[in-house]
């Protein structure tokens, strides 16, 4: 302020900035339209700025989806002799803490809950279970039910703190108290570890996915993982709780990254941030309460000072606009390249009313200068400042890319009707190490498991990372496969178990990959028509009597390797056939059955009336050769030519 100020004018000066500063201070946090827009502020540069982290190493999450719900007699209380199960997989696979987000406040089937408890105290990895009490809602007779459960168990508090934005951005750490009634499920869970620290009221310290598509921890569906590989949980920390769509959701943070800006996400995955955080010992990115303050006295003594200016009100116009701007875009790049995530809406507030009030105080506005102190006030403040910034498509969606991939489906012949002659205690043992064979030799050759569905095995190559030679990968992968399930077939049926073969489909081409599933789960997989055909191929096996079909584009791109020509298939709702081959090893390539093949398909090729003979001699010969034989009857119903059209998918 100028020289000649007075005593008390520059106390009303100093007035103005102290209770200006004051009101940057309080208001973000007592007036929800303010508290929701400095919310909304700092979850854009969380969530959009924040630098990519890697998957977490250490923490999984286990969710009780709507999938799972729907293979269990009822929905709820959740079936305690499957969560048992759960329990012993995860044990048995070496995680190293299993966390329960799931309260066990009422009986269900005495059996089954008795196999629940006695699972939970006979695991040898260390386990911890939600509690609650009633001032938590539960009643006398859930509290004393759920006291004798988990008498001799771990325990913790699952809270979280909804603040007055409607997000979970908060936790507070009840371990200091060092009651077992009181401290929270992670600070449990890290004492079971070896120990943590304990920070009472605390910023979550949200960690950002390492891209669009794969979210901060691994998540798999409850059902899913007996069938998991065991060095995906060993030495995990396992959290178990639901991802149901109207049942213990939370907004965060971060829920302005994903597409549509208010998605929420399941309780057990904020459980996971806390308790990663925690682990590393890190804080959320905020400014303390000292630095804040300094903050917005700056800004309110800058407001006080170009309200003070002697030049034009275009020219102080300039000024604000230019300050704020500068705040605002300073405090993006400032997050962006430095770390500090500062407060953008109460240091405006301060420098808005203390340039405003300054104004006032020194009689230099007009109406119309009035006015533009409430437009500044209003503009500033308004949430559509963080909605133009956050509008950014690109960034909010799921994403996918169009790659050239290569699809790999098997499929056991006759595994239903197995199944459903065979107990399970027999056949799901039988059926689990199947499976861990096959999803070993995938995972080996570097193919990304896609999904298993029953005894279906779905893998592919060329993504996530670029493989040139993803064709020729998939085709020695699955002739790996092929040579483990024959054996496993041989030795099940020596032993009286009626284990079919394995069929093989495989195609290459372009389709789009990436994330589609939930915004939480991970569930990386690809759609298009070569995904489709990869399917057929599979299926057509047990029509023309083979165990393993790969289209013409799949054998393009193996020119090192050896096959026999199927045919050309049109695939039920085609017009076009597909070229089809049977993939050889050297020595089949090389015997002398396979040159007879050969020259009873060219004979077929130019539709040769001799084909018909040469290659029922052949079936005649090679009784197993079931191509041969397949050709062989069609030939002698009447169709020429090497068209196959298929009837059935």
């Amino acid at each position: 302020m100028s020289r000649g100020l007075s005593g008390k004018a520059f106390l009303h000066l100093a007035a103005i900035v102290v209770l200006s500063t004051l009101a940057g201070l309080l208001a973000p946090r007592q007036i929800p339209l303010i508290e929701a827009a400095e919310h909304r502020a700092a979850d854009i540069r969380l969530s959009l700025l924040s630098p990519p982290e890697s998957q977490h190493p250490d923490i999984v999450v286990v969710a009780i989806t709507e999938d799972t719900l729907a293979g269990l007699p009822y929905r709820s209380p959740l079936d305690r002799g499957f969560l048992a199960g759960l329990l012993r997989a995860l044990d048995g696979a070496g995680a190293r803490a299993i966390g329960l987000d799931i309260l066990f406040d009422q009986p269900t089937e005495a059996e089954k809950d008795a196999e629940l408890r006695q699972a939970l105290l006979l695991l040898n990895a260390p386990v911890v279970a939600a509690w609650a009490d009633k001032g938590d809602g539960l009643n006398e007779k859930q509290t004393a039910y759920l006291g004798a459960f988990l008498e001799g168990i771990k325990k913790g508090r699952p809270d979280l703190l909804v603040d007055g934005s409607g997000e979970v951005a908060r936790w507070f750490n009840t371990g200091w108290l060092r009651s077992d009634s009181w401290r929270s499920l992670e600070y449990v869970l890290v004492e079971e570890l070896g120990g943590g620290e304990t920070y009472g009221l605390e910023r979550i310290a949200f960690r950002s996915p390492p891209d669009a598509g794969t979210p901060p921890f691994k998540t798999f569906p409850a059902h899913t993982v007996k069938f998991l590989p065991k060095p995906w949980l060993k030495g995990k920390i396992v959290l178990i709780g639901s991802d149901l769509p109207m049942s213990d959701r939370f907004r965060t943070p971060m829920s302005v990254a994903t597409e549509g800006g208010d998605v929420t996400v399941p309780g057990v995955v904020v459980h996971a941030h806390i308790l990663a955080q925690m682990l590393e010992g890190r804080q959320a990115p905020y400014l303390g309460w000292v630095d804040e303050g300094l903050l917005v006295l700056a800004l309110a003594v800058f407001g006080l000072l170009a309200a003070a200016l002697d030049v034009s009100t275009p020219a102080k116009v300039v000024a604000a606009v230019g300050g704020l701007a500068g705040l605002w875009v300073g405090g993006f790049a400032l997050f962006k390249f430095a770390g500090p995530l500062i407060p953008l809406l109460g240091p405006s507030l301060a420098f808005v009313l203390a340039g405003g009030v300054a104004n006032a105080y020194r009689g230099r506005q007009d109406r119309r200068q009035k006015k533009f102190i409430r437009q500044a006030f209003s503009r500033y403040i308004s949430p559509s400042v963080v909605d133009s910034i956050a509008d950014d498509p690109s960034s909010l969606s799921l994403g996918g890319e169009r790659r050239e991939l290569t699809y790999i489906f098997t499929d056991i012949a006759s595994f239903t009707s197995l199944i459903e002659k065979s107990e399970p205690g027999v056949i799901l043992p039988i059926l689990n190490a199947y499976l861990d064979g096959m999803c070993r030799i995938a995972l080996e050759r570097q193919g990304t498991i896609d999904k298993i569905v029953g005894d279906a095995v779905v893998v592919f190559f060329g993504a996530p990372a670029d493989q040139p030679d993803h064709a020729a990968r998939a085709v020695s992968c699955a002739q790996a496969m092929n040579v483990f399930a024959n054996d496993f077939a041989e030795k099940q049926r020596a032993a009286g178990i009626a284990f079919g073969v394995t069929r093989v489909g495989i195609n290459s081409g372009p389709a789009i990959v990436g994330n589609f599933g939930g915004e939480m789960f991970f569930d990386y997989t690809a759609h298009g028509d070569t995904v489709n055909t990869a399917a057929r191929m599979e299926s057509v096996n047990k029509h023309l009597g083979t165990t393993f079909c790969i289209t013409g584009a799949t054998a393009a791109g193996c020119p090192d390797m050896h096959f026999r020509p199927v045919g050309s298939l049109v695939l039920k709702g085609k017009t076009e056939g597909v070229a089809a081959f049977e993939p050889l090893s050297e020595e089949a390539a090389a015997a002398p059955a396979t040159a007879a093949y050969l020259e009873a398909y060219r004979l077929m090729e130019q539709e040769d009336q001799a084909a018909a003979a040469a290659f029922a001699k052949l079936a005649e010969a090679n009784p197993q050769d079931g191509l041969a034989a397949f050709h062989a009857r069609r030939l002698a119903a009447g169709e020429v030519g090497t068209t196959i059209v298929m009837g059935e998918k």
